[in-house]
């Protein structure tokens, strides 16, 4: 996405409000409210691959609105066309990923392989970031949203046409409202799959606040449009290798949850330009800390509501998100991205204190369906 890098510095050139990356990130997580679960029920029902598919087109439209957007209600229209992109492949290709492994007997790897895909997506968007401050001083700042439109939207489903359905996963005939019972039982009746989904929450929300007003945490510190880019690049580098490496991390979750409440708590006290690079730290633990809950979500869930069932919990995280990111939001522009930071992080620090406490048994990777 050549457009990410430098969007903070697009919003502060074309829209008449200070506020502008608050509501456009609530404007995304209402649009993951309101398509995660019906896209995750489309995706068990139809197919992972249609509903990937059909995620391109919403990508190419969505990245064309925002590049020709000159008001803030037009650019809220291309995030909501872009959070249906995202919903259409949150929780498809996950579970498109799972299937495949459970037909070879090695879902134990899912972590693994999971955390290396998504890592392989940071760093091109290490490049791209890297590459978006030049881009917009040579050709203005509405190309990089363009110029995303072919690996975004073209190249992407070009790959995603060559990609086989796993047959370990059977589509299923039932109504839409009973498939949607069974996934609600199936988290009810799992104690792991609603502790990892807390912590999994957790990881949303932070990534929904700090890391969305990250850009401004930088801007803060009076860098350039090119060193906005370099510094979200880096911020990919390290969100790439917590992704790749939370695997390595995955049987020992209370250690590791002890190690990001830490650098959390870091972050949050340190008002110099070395809370940047505590930043890129935190930044990659969260992102450790989300592969692993999602990974420990998909062994305990079976597989003809496993599309679904990701969508309901990415659903209910977006729903406790979007309040949060309103208050983050108020006391941003009352208080400063500072103050703000330490409130944020000192209560999501307490919920992750209180949920290592909570004993549940670790999944052993079953291969059932």
């Amino acid at each position: 996405m050549f457009f990410y890098g430098i969007e903070q510095v697009f919003l502060n050139e074309t829209m008449d409000t200070t506020a502008a990356r608050g509501y456009t990130t609530i404007a995304f997580i209402v649009s993951m409210l309101i398509f995660d679960i019906p896209t995750g029920i489309f995706a068990d029902k139809i197919g992972r691959k249609k509903s990937m598919l059909a995620a391109c087109g919403f990508s190419a439209i969505s990245l064309l609105v925002l590049g020709i957007s000159s008001n803030l209600t037009v650019y809220i229209l291309g995030i909501v066309l872009f959070g249906m992109y995202v919903a259409l492949v949150n929780g498809s290709s996950q579970a498109l990923l799972y299937d495949w492994l459970a037909e070879q007997n090695k879902t134990k790897l899912y972590a693994k392989y999971q955390g290396s895909i998504y890592a392989m997506f940071l760093i091109g968007a290490t490049v791209a970031n890297a590459a978006s401050g030049f881009i917009a001083n040579e050709w203005g700042l509405r190309s990089n949203y363009f110029l995303s439109i072919i690996p975004a939207s073209i190249l992407a489903c070009v790959v995603i046409l060559g990609i086989t359905e796993p047959t370990f996963h059977k589509k299923q005939d039932q109504a839409w409202f009973s498939h949607l019972t069974d996934v609600v039982n199936e988290i009810r009746n799992h104690r792991a799959i609603i502790l990892y989904s807390v912590r999994f929450t957790m990881a949303l929300i932070l990534i929904a606040t700090i890391g969305e007003f990250g850009q401004i945490y930088a801007l803060t510190f009076g860098i350039s449009t090119v060193l906005l880019g370099v510094f979200w690049s880096i911020t990919s580098i390290f969100a790439a290798s917590g992704r790749a490496l939370a695997h390595r991390v995955q049987n020992y979750p209370r250690a590791f949850l002890a190690v990001t409440c830490v650098a959390l708590g870091a972050f949050a006290i340190t008002e110099n330009r070395l809370g940047i690079g505590l930043f890129w730290i935190a930044y990659g633990l969260i992102e450790a800390l989300a592969n692993i809950a999602e990974t420990e979500i998909q062994h305990a869930t079976s597989s003809a509501i496993r599309a679904t069932t990701f969508s309901v919990i990415s659903f209910a995280g977006n729903a406790i998100a979007i309040p949060v990111v309103l208050l983050y939001t108020h006391f941003y522009t009352v208080n400063g991205i500072f103050i703000t930071n330490k409130i944020l992080l000192g209560i999501c620090i307490v919920v992750l204190l209180v949920s290592i406490l909570v004993p549940v048994r670790q999944s052993k990777h079953s291969d059932t369906t």
